[in-house]
C-alpha cells in the first residue's frame, strides 16, 4: 500500500472515531439509549463527509503537485495541466477518498456501535475510543519517523477535546 492510501487509512479512522465522539459523547456520557439503527446512520454520515473532505483536499494537493512539477519542467509556459494527467489525480484521489469513507465508518462504529451493544457501561465505548486513537498515534509515530508517545498523547487529546465539545454542544442527548 502506498504512503498515500496509507495516510487515507489512517486519517479516516482517525476522522471517524474523533467525529463520532463529538456527536454523540453527550448520550453516551449520559447513558442514553442509542439504537444499533442510529449508530450505524451516524457512522455512515461521518465517513461520506470524511471523504468528501479527503476527496477535496487529496485533488487539490495532487493537482498543485503536479503544476508544480509541469510549471518546472516548462517554466516558458506551464499552462494547464493535460486532461489525462487531471483523470490520473481525481481517480488516486478518488481511491484515497473510498479508503478514507470505509475507515471513516470503522473509526466511527467503534464508539458508537460499542455503545449501542455495551449500553450498560458507557465509558468503554469511550476507553476502547482513546485506546484505539494510542494504537493510531503509536502507528503514525513509528512511521512518519517522530515520537510514538507524543503522537499517541496527541491523539488521545484530541478525542478528549471532542468527547468534551460534544458533551457541551450536545448534538445528541
Amino acid at each position: 500500500m502506498n504512503s498515500d492510501l496509507k495516510f487515507a487509512f489512517t486519517i479516516g479512522t482517525i476522522d471517524g472515531i474523533i467525529t463520532a465522539l463529538m456527536i454523540a459523547s453527550r448520550a453516551i456520557l449520559s447513558n442514553t439509549q442509542m439504537s444499533l439503527s442510529l449508530s450505524v446512520r451516524i457512522a455512515i454520515g461521518s465517513s461520506v463527509v470524511g471523504a468528501a473532505s479527503y476527496l477535496v483536499a487529496e485533488y487539490g494537493k495532487l493537482r498543485a503537485e503536479e503544476r508544480l512539477i509541469y510549471k518546472h519542467l516548462r517554466p516558458q509556459g506551464f499552462g494547464i495541466v493535460r486532461r489525462e494527467v487531471n483523470i490520473d489525480l481525481f481517480a488516486d484521489a478518488f481511491k484515497g477518498g473510498g479508503i478514507s469513507m470505509l475507515m471513516g465508518f470503522v473509526g466511527a462504529s467503534i464508539p458508537l456501535i460499542s455503545y449501542s451493544l455495551l449500553n450498560k457501561t458507557p465509558y468503554v465505548s469511550i476507553a476502547i475510543s482513546y485506546a484505539t486513537l494510542t494504537t493510531l498515534g503509536i502507528v503514525l509515530g513509528r512511521k512518519s519517523g517522530g515520537s510514538a508517545m507524543s503522537w499517541s498523547v496527541s491523539l488521545v487529546i484530541l478525542g478528549l477535546l471532542m468527547t468534551l465539545l460534544g458533551y457541551y454542544v450536545q448534538v445528541i442527548s
